[in-house]
């Protein structure tokens, strides 16, 4: 098994979280047949008289990128909450707790708790917290998707995954998150491109994307291996 093995799932706390971060690594994982859920805990987008489907269409702009990049989707809690702020911490540790218990993954990625962002950092602690449950589990992180924060310079990641034969994808599940009368600040594709070429750059690939490596848990339980029959004889025999 692979240190993702083939149930993978990813905890963010918005819509294009994922996308934006590991998009390539979920496209590479669901292509050699790994089922991964991408979890989000909020919508983070509200309907206003100026724009009413403003919500929806954050919505379907993740429905969009989940089939182009080939993973399933989860609402937490039904995807009812739209700020990360709305929920107690410990409210968010035992949505996770549930998570977990549901989707039963063997490796778990979500956001790095020295990210620049609050509700981030909350999803991170949230998911450290509830790692006490699933010690079997390997447990790794990604960055801040700012790049123009402190923060993002200071996340070094040790787990890097060539994403050269899935960038395009990525990229146009990126573009899904453009839609009219979007409430946040459009998505720095050039900025992600640039970056996940420097990630590619560091370890001699096209691109790639890095993460942080927090537990694996490695068995060394099995058959012995069978020794080699000419080892016990000397070169003088």
């Amino acid at each position: 098994m692979t240190l993702f093995g083939r149930n993978v799932l990813v905890i963010t706390a918005h819509p294009d979280d994922a996308e934006l971060a590991v998009g390539g690594t979920v496209a590479a994982l669901t292509a050699q047949g790994t089922a991964v859920t991408v979890a989000i805990l909020t919508v983070s987008e509200t309907a206003s008289a100026a724009a009413p489907d403003r919500r929806s269409h954050r919505i379907a702009a993740a429905e969009a990128a989940a089939t182009l990049l080939g993973h399933r989707i989860e609402w937490i809690a039904g995807g009812r909450y739209d700020q990360v702020e709305d929920l107690p911490e410990y409210r968010v540790v035992e949505l996770v707790d549930e998570l977990i218990d549901r989707v039963g993954p063997d490796s778990v990625i979500t956001h790095w708790d020295g990210d620049s962002h609050g509700d981030h950092v909350r999803v991170a602690r949230a998911a450290i917290a509830s790692s006490r449950r699933w010690p079997q589990t390997a447990f790794l992180q990604f960055g801040p998707n700012e790049p123009r924060t402190v923060r993002h310079a200071q996340f070094v990641p040790n787990v890097y995954i060539p994403i050269g034969a899935h960038a395009q994808v990525k990229a146009r599940a990126l573009a899904c998150f453009r839609y009219p009368s979007q409430g946040f600040r459009a998505l720095d594709t050039g900025a992600v491109e640039t970056f996940d070429r420097a990630r590619g750059a560091a370890v001699g690939t096209e691109a790639a994307e890095g993460l942080l490596l927090v537990r694996h848990r490695v068995s060394l339980d099995g058959p012995p291996t069978a020794p080699n029959p000419d080892a016990s004889h000397s070169e003088s025999d």
